[in-house]
């Protein structure tokens, strides 16, 4: 009786491309993923931004490894415009910047929270690489984040697509020990306020989204 042969340990198996119509329909499913993430976490499920995070991810982070985000694929990352709502950061400014979130306050309670599209928060359109490298955030140890560092960190190490059993120092820092330096307090005491990253996620989704719908109307 003849056996069916193993394939080589070096052969590559072959791979059909996607169509056009596939690639605008993963669009489609991946901006309905942001809109109903980005609904969970205004309802209260902050936990939702790591999965923003990894939605993000696959949309526009592309790495010298071969990784291909979907709008590369379709070929319109380099000609759209991205919507930047941040704060421009100061390098002569002596404190911390929070370039994404604005910081709540109520019930002798305080947190970070996404902006949005509320505010004197109007906006400006950029390139993608300046939106995804541009400063969104420094501490008070000067560790500069940009939207790709969080975005990356949330997705890759936090829980977004994988948990690491380590995270890299500087996120660490700014998502666990408050190195933002921002305290609500009841005249007695002070608490520090909870990391601004997962607020910041939830506005980067909100700016990608409204680039996204502004420039393609039938997502």
């Amino acid at each position: 009786m003849a056996k069916k042969q193993k394939p080589r340990p070096d052969h590559k198996q072959d791979k059909t491309p996607q169509s056009l119509e596939a690639l605008n329909q993963h669009l489609s499913e991946q901006v309905r993923f942001l809109r109903g993430s980005s609904e969970s976490f205004d309802a209260g499920f902050e936990g939702e931004a790591k999965r923003l995070a990894a939605t993000i991810r696959l949309l526009v982070h592309d790495t010298k490894n071969g990784s291909h985000s979907l709008l590369m694929q379709m070929e319109i990352k380099d000609k759209m415009g991205f919507l930047d709502t941040a704060w421009e950061f100061n390098p002569e400014n002596l404190v911390s910047h929070n370039g994404l979130t604005m910081i709540r306050y109520s019930n002798g309670e305080g947190k970070f929270v996404a902006p949005l599209g509320d505010g004197p928060r109007q906006g400006r359109w950029v390139t993608f690489t300046s939106w995804w490298n541009r400063i969104v955030f420094v501490d008070n140890l000067k560790h500069k984040f940009t939207r790709r560092d969080l975005v990356l960190a949330v997705a890759n190490q936090d829980g977004g697509a994988h948990v690491d059993p380590a995270l890299d120092s500087d996120y660490a820092a700014l998502s666990r020990e408050n190195t933002l330096g921002w305290f609500v307090s009841d005249g007695k005491t002070e608490r520090p306020l909870p990391g601004p990253e997962l607020p910041a996620v939830r506005q980067i989704a909100y700016e990608l989204i409204t680039s996204l719908t502004t420039q393609f109307p039938d997502l």
